[in-house]
């Protein structure tokens, strides 16, 4: 009968040595394809920060109460920090929003698309989306190298100076051209426009030359004439027997639906030119077809553009859109 063979001990524990080992390689496999922290990362180390460009190798030794850090800088450097009392480890976000320009529209007659992303010269970027413009997320550029870093805001830079040069020119040739036009209508001598509730209007802004010196100066004559007309006219006190408006013309509300005096304010640029507390946006009373008004002014054209009379009706006094009203002959 055969003898039973031996077993020796390194046989038992062989197979605990290999699986041990298959363990360590797998799992450095693994966090080296998916690490905790991979690059970028913020390491604050005892108070102080640092930026990690490559996945930080961390950790305490055996017999060691602090902690180590290693890891790459934005340039490429190693940095090895020994005896850490306290550490901790950040995950950076890969993609950030690109910068937006401050006020993207469209250049050279290009039509922008849904969801089509758009890059300008000095690096900004943004896309459409819902008609809006929306941020692009681009990578991270916290690990950029310090050289690449003042290469690109070079450019960047030098291509703001650019678009703000282009559009000088474009604004300069815009204003050359409304200068020209206003010049056209209106020559020398000619009759000047009126100028209403303190607000003169002149020459467009900008345009400077004989011409607009000339009719300027006008301006401001006419201005003080009927700036002194209405401090006699337009102050209308509560008892008006002892007060007397003279009227340049009486005129005939015409408006099928009835029409309103408003306050002067009412009649600038904007979509609420008086406030929300300034009456109802302005609006001093409510009149009717065929009522008669005092008109106590020239007719004036507002900044948008509508012809304006100050009138009175009984104890009001305020401004009406010209359409509405028609004139008595004399």
């Amino acid at each position: 009968m055969p003898e039973p063979t031996k077993t020796t001990w390194w046989t038992k524990v062989t197979p605990y040595v290999l699986g041990a080992s298959l363990w360590l390689v797998l799992s450095n496999l693994y966090n080296c394809a998916f690490p905790d922290h991979p690059a970028p990362a913020a390491i604050e180390a005892d108070g102080k920060t640092y930026v990690a460009c490559s996945t930080p190798d961390t950790g305490r030794g055996w017999f060691h109460s602090t902690y180590y850090a290693d890891f790459r800088d934005n340039n490429g450097q190693t940095i090895s920090l020994r005896g850490i009392e306290k550490l901790t480890v950040t995950n950076l976000p890969q993609k950030i929003d690109a910068p937006m320009p401050s006020n993207p529209v469209a250049v050279d007659g290009k039509t922008y698309r849904e969801g089509a992303e758009y890059t300008w010269a000095d690096g900004t970027k943004a896309r459409v989306e819902n008609g809006k413009w929306a941020p692009v997320k681009i990578k991270n550029t916290v690990c950029e190298s310090d050289d690449d870093r003042e290469k690109r805001e070079a450019r960047e830079s030098a291509a703001r100076e650019a678009e703000q040069k282009k559009e000088a020119e474009a604004a300069a040739a815009k204003l050359a051209d409304t200068c020209k036009e206003w010049e056209q209508k209106h020559p020398l001598g000619s009759p000047v426009g009126s100028a209403l509730d303190g607000a003169m209007m002149g020459s467009p802004d900008g345009c400077e030359g004989q011409l607009e010196t000339a009719y300027n100066e006008k301006m401001k004559k006419e201005q003080a004439s009927l700036e002194a007309t209405k401090r006699k006219t337009s102050s209308v006190p509560t008892d008006l027997k002892k007060y007397e408006v003279k009227a340049l013309h009486w005129a005939t509300v015409v408006n099928a639906y009835g029409t309103e005096i408003y306050k002067r304010c009412y009649f600038n640029a904007g979509d609420m030119p008086c406030g929300y507390d300034n009456g109802r946006w302005g609006k001093i009373a409510s009149l009717h077809n065929g009522d008669r008004v005092q008109v106590v002014s020239a007719k004036g054209r507002s900044a948008s553009g509508t012809e304006i009379y100050e009138v009175r009706f009984q104890s009001w006094v305020g401004w009406m859109d010209a359409a509405t009203l028609t004139l008595d002959t004399e």
